[in-house]
């Protein structure tokens, strides 16, 4: 199993010094968020000489399959064969107030999306039931691109279709920070399962990517401030409908209409969130179900109870505040990067040892 980081809720101009961290230390991957679109991949490549960079994950809607066949080309060009194209679909909440469209069908147009660009990468055209390509000579990717080979693209996604569109079309899943062992085994893998067969594939032929929300107590961090973390962080995700699903194979429905109680009246009453309020409702136990807490040791136990034999590739995602106010954002925000280089730190006994 690889060790990677996804480098979230940093500063930017953390990201360069974190990603070469990862690189010093022999893991494996470096992902990120996609604030600036790709922007964030250009730097992070031009800094580092060996470790993989992946978008985790670029909003594919936001975006036509030429642009990001023709970007994710040039980045694979520029790193050396280094670079991951993750995508997702986003909600359709999102979709709508970030892209401004309503997509019906958004699963199936997935599908077509991902199918459009690789053979943009590879082909040179597509004919697809949503999407069609067909540049002309001046603007054939193959001709511009003919030493870079296509990049991989990894698919992100919780519910079922979206798992099972993964493992039809792509090569890999940018799994969610809220995975758990009981949603990977019941739901992720048998999912993934029945994309890789639709498509005659093997599991070996795909990567699956855990995104594990970690929290290293030492160095001043507690055990009490990392549980804290965890259901701030846990409760935003769970506020949107998206993870219904989720939640109730959990048992979590009580927790469930509370947290979208809380947002649901911050929305109308056009008030913050009360974080707190978040915090209490999400227990110790969903915490721990979730999220990796603990020392180095406990973390690399506790990596290799519920991953190994499940996950490919492990991103450590650090805790962060989701609901910080104004004036604890900064301290918040380095507390989580501190986080995460102690996470680097952590897992190094684990990385390159092909073992979780």
């Amino acid at each position: 199993m690889r060790i990677g980081i996804q480098i979230v809720g940093t500063r930017s101009s953390e990201m360069v010094p974190l990603a070469r961290a990862a690189e010093r230390a022999g893991l494996d991957s470096a992902f990120f968020p996609t604030g600036g679109f790709y922007i964030g991949a250009m730097r992070v490549i031009d800094a580092t000489e060996r470790i993989r960079v992946g978008t985790g994950i670029i909003p594919m809607f936001q975006g036509t399959p030429y642009l990001h066949a023709s970007t994710a080309l040039a980045l694979q060009e520029m790193s050396g064969g280094r670079f991951v194209l993750g995508m997702g679909s986003q909600t359709k909440g999102q979709v709508r107030r970030m892209a401004g469209v309503d997509l019906p069908r958004p699963a199936a147009r997935a599908r077509d999306m991902i199918k459009a660009i690789r053979a943009l990468m590879t082909e040179g055209r597509y004919e697809g039931e949503f999407y069609s390509a067909d540049p002309p000579g001046g603007f054939s990717l193959r001709a511009r691109h003919r030493a870079a080979p296509a990049p991989p693209i990894h698919f992100s996604g919780v519910n079922r279709l979206n798992l099972r569109v993964a493992g039809e079309v792509a090569d890999g899943l940018v799994g969610h920070p809220i995975f758990s062992v009981r949603w990977m085994d019941e739901v992720v893998l048998p999912e993934i399962g029945r994309g890789l067969e639709r498509a005659g594939r093997s599991r070996e032929e795909f990567e699956l990517c855990a995104m594990p929300m970690v929290w290293v107590v030492g160095g001043g961090a507690t055990r009490e401030e990392g549980y804290r973390r965890a259901k701030r962080n846990l409760a935003n995700y769970y506020s949107t409908r998206a993870y219904g699903g989720f939640m109730e194979l959990h048992g979590w429905s009580r927790e469930r209409v509370a947290i979208r109680a809380v947002w649901e009246r911050a929305q109308r009453d056009g008030t913050p969130i009360d974080g707190s309020e978040m915090e209490a409702i999400v227990t110790d136990a969903m915490a721990e179900e979730v999220c990796l807490i603990g020392t180095p040791a406990e973390l690399r136990e506790m990596a290799r109870e519920r991953f190994s034999g499940r996950a490919d590739t492990l991103l450590l995602y650090p805790l962060h505040d989701s609901y910080a106010l104004p004036e604890e954002r900064e301290r918040r925000t380095r507390e989580s990067e501190e986080d995460l280089y102690r996470a680097i730190e952590a897992f190094v006994p684990l990385a390159g040892t092909g073992t979780g």
